[in-house]
């Protein structure tokens, strides 16, 4: 079996609390992931130090997408 047949879908399953809703892991499971714990090890990065990282990004996101749905008041070329 080649290595792309094992990262295909018909060998991935969904997992978690998202299974089945998207491909993104939640700030809770991404603390809970080993792959992610091995990386973080390696690296120095405590858990809080990622949680917070996670928590600012997920505002940061949530700010920007927040702006673009604002509707606008200005009228161009008055």
């Amino acid at each position: 079996m080649s290595m792309i047949a094992l990262f295909s879908s018909e060998y991935c399953c969904p997992v978690g609390a998202t299974a089945g809703k998207n491909d993104e892991l939640t700030i809770t499971e991404a603390l809970r992931d080993p792959l992610i714990a091995i990386v973080m090890r390696a690296d120095g990065v405590t858990s809080e130090e990622f949680k917070q990282l996670l928590e600012a990004a997920a505002r940061e996101q949530k700010s920007q997408s927040s702006e673009l749905l604002l509707p606008t008041n200005r009228r161009i070329g008055t």
